[in-house]
């Protein structure tokens, strides 16, 4: 089998990077961390678009979008995505070396902290492909319908790829692009920060002054939300343990949430608790001092480089094999154990000799008396049993620490609140060695990949025809993913077994789906942009996302004899290679600029000539999502920061967009949000009154 090197992230740490498979599955996800008003998410393969679910992993082949006055934002390892309100995006590619994502409408804010060695990060949009070659903090608006992009770098660089030209952006530089078989720019300086990008920069303030830093490494998903809702301890076995905070008495791991099924993955944990990413993709559960405790990993010295973090959908022990007795609603029932420090994690999907080690040696001490590699050569290539051959774990004296759910309501991706009950000290004790297997005996079934439990009425989605336009790309995006549909025959023909996403794509090949259409940029001439005149930033007007746009205003905008310079396709000419962002550095914080200060914005430089009244902002969708009081590392030199309110003003220096000229989805009209903004509706009210007066007023007016 044809092998390659596991890419670094970030320092490699004590332990050796083993080769991996090429069949392996990533070692990253994206995880959707926040969300405010309403936010809608498409599953790779499902044609359905249902509420997006806080703690979900996103990954290649997922789409997300954000309604009016909402917002989203996704943590992916190196870096952070927001999105503000009609915000489509589409995960092209994420694995350990690449994250391609598509931006088809909206604004979208992205904030890079590092990039390791043979990284590549690319935003696509209609117009060109936006590559990132440093660390830094990017906005990057787009407006489908009038076939605009805003570019700007607030700090770091980028190389902009599209009709047959490239040119690099360095900070403080700003570009409106038009076209695509032949690109138009307008460059000018950076923008001040919007509400938007306000909102983004104190996000991240927040977050670099993290205390569980000390203890686990920053490209460790959801390790942001571990301050606010426990603390940390230190103990002389596992090191420095993390306890959660506001508990029930009898709470254990893996008991609050449901199982979904993720590919290249499989059955994955998706926990309700709005810490619960970290805790249960990394590390182990210990019970100790009569109460459960994380451990992110093995001890390593405090300021020593850490090995990069391995994610792994649930790290958990499944039990239910050959003589399972446990009912539970009357039927067959699948149980699950949190593992214990220095257990083997059991993998329910294919992987390699190398990634086995990885995914183990990353997240716990294994026990010396265990030889890993027997384990995996048992387990995955003599394949006598798909059944494990003990069932001592450790935390099995734990109470309440074996969950047992139906097995049709695991397969239909259901709570666990519903369905699922905790087992009893005498039935723990009665599981035998033959009842714990690989993977859960279990086929999943299409709620499993898009749950609809959470679904009231219509979900807000994006027109069908936004998915359909294609966008610029430089890197090649994977083929797009199989129906959920086509590839339900396969999954039941082997359930039970570990999950083979690489025997799948072999066995039921994918259709050509409608989204994710790609225009592959063509071979490109470099331009300087610093001999391209500048357009004023004070005059110039672009699109705002899904607004109308007044042409005669553009054209108005630009400097006196003065033209948007055209950049003409020369394909013959290859583009100069990217700059290697290996040696570069995370950029400072941004400074807030000032309230008193009235100046030009990127939402007031897309305002559109229409003026509408400023929309409510809606009430967020789960209250989960809701940031607390942060809690900074003492650190004397540098000043508490403050962190943003729970529910957060609409933007206020342009009209909000209305819906683009083509119909809004074709669903029913979403419910109004329960919160409101009386002062804006007050103040609404009043211009309205004002303006009637004084129409009233000049019709009295002599001529």
């Amino acid at each position: 089998m044809k092998k390659k090197l596991a890419l670094l992230l970030g320092g490699c740490g004590m332990f050796a990077t083993v080769l991996l498979a090429q069949g392996d599955p990533p070692s990253r996800v994206a995880r959707l961390n926040y969300i405010q008003g309403y936010v809608s998410m498409q599953p790779a393969g499902i044609d359905d678009w249902v509420p997006a679910i806080v703690n979900r992993p996103f990954t290649t082949g997922d789409y997300l979008y954000t309604d009016q006055n909402s917002r989203a934002e996704l943590h992916f390892g190196i870096g952070t995505i927001r999105m503000s309100q009609y915000t489509t995006i589409g995960i092209l590619n994420l694995d350990d070396s690449a994250a391609q994502i598509e931006l088809a409408e909206g604004q979208f804010n992205l904030h890079v902290r590092r990039m390791g060695p043979g990284q590549t990060l690319e935003v696509d949009t209609p117009n060109a492909a936006i590559s990132i070659v440093q660390p830094g903090d990017y906005r990057i608006d787009v407006n489908s319908a009038n076939n605009l992009s805003f570019v700007v770098v607030r700090n770091g660089q980028v190389d902009v790829t599209g009709g047959g030209q490239a040119f690099t952006m360095q900070s403080g530089d700003a570009a409106q692009l038009t076209g695509t078989d032949t690109l138009a720019i307008d460059i000018e300086g950076a923008p001040t920060p919007d509400s938007f990008d306000n909102f983004c920069i104190q996000r991240d303030q927040h977050e670099a002054r993290l205390p569980s830093a000390r203890y686990v490494s920053e490209d460790m998903i959801g390790y942001e939300d571990l301050d606010d809702n426990g603390a940390w301890q230190t103990d002389a076995t596992y090191g420095a343990v993390w306890h959660p905070r506001a508990v029930v008495a009898d709470w254990a791991p893996y008991r609050n949430g449901h199982w979904a099924w993720i590919e290249p993955w499989g059955w994955t944990w998706v926990d309700d608790a709005p810490w619960g990413f970290a805790p249960f993709h990394y590390g182990r559960w210990v019970y100790t001092g009569g109460g459960w405790g994380w451990s992110p990993g093995p001890v390593v010295v405090v300021g020593a480089p850490r090995p990069r973090p391995y994610y792994a959908p649930a790290l958990v022990a499944f039990v239910g094999g050959s003589g399972w007795g446990v009912s539970v609603g009357g039927g067959a029932s699948v149980g699950w154990i949190a593992l214990g420090w220095g257990e083997v994690y059991r993998p329910s999907y294919h992987v390699s000799q190398g990634y086995f080690q990885n995914v183990n040696v990353s997240n716990t001490v294994i026990n010396k008396t265990v030889n890993i590699t027997n384990v995996y050569n048992v387990t995955y290539i003599n394949k006598t049993t798909t059944n494990i051959t003990t069932v001592n774990y450790i935390n099995m004296k734990a109470p309440n620490a074996v969950t047992a759910m139906p097995q049709q309501s695991f397969a239909s991706g259901q709570p666990t609140a519903r369905a699922a009950v905790s087992l009893k000290s005498d039935q723990v004790a009665h599981i035998q060695a033959n009842q714990a297997v690989l993977a859960p005996n279990v086929a999943p079934t299409r709620t499993a990949v898009a749950p609809t439990y959470q679904v009231k009425g219509a979900t807000p989605h994006p027109p069908a025809q936004l998915l359909t336009r294609p966008v610029v790309a430089k890197a090649t995006p994977p083929p797009p993913p199989v129906s959920f549909q086509s590839k339900q025959a396969f999954l039941a023909k082997n359930v039970g077994q570990p999950f083979n996403a690489h025997q799948l794509h072999q066995t039921v090949r994918p259709v050509a789906a409608a989204q994710a259409i790609v225009r592959q940029a063509p071979p490109a001439k470099h331009v300087d942009i610093k001999s391209l005149p500048k357009g004023n930033p004070q005059t110039h007007t672009a699109a705002a996302p899904q607004n109308a746009v007044n042409t005669k205003a553009l054209q108005a905008a630009q400097p006196p004899n003065q033209k948007p310079t055209t950049l003409t396709t020369k394909p013959e000419v290859k583009m100069a290679a990217p700059q290697n962002p290996a040696t570069a550095k995370a950029p400072e914080a941004r400074p807030v600029p000032p309230p008193s200060q009235k100046p030009v914005t990127v939402e007031s430089k897309l305002a559109t000539a229409t003026t509408k009244p400023e929309a409510k902002m809606a009430a967020p969708q789960n209250q989960k999502t809701q940031a607390v009081e942060p809690k900074p590392a003492p650190k004397p030199a540098e000043a508490p920061v403050t962190k943003p309110e729970p529910t957060h003003p609409a933007e206020s220096t342009r009209p909000t967009p209305p819906p683009p000229a083509e119909k809004r989805p074709e669903a029913a009209p979403r419910p109004e949000s329960k919160t409101t903004t009386t002062h804006a509706t007050t103040t609404t009210k009043k211009s309205t009154t004002t303006t009637k007066k004084e129409e009233k007023k000049e019709e009295k007016e002599p001529q």
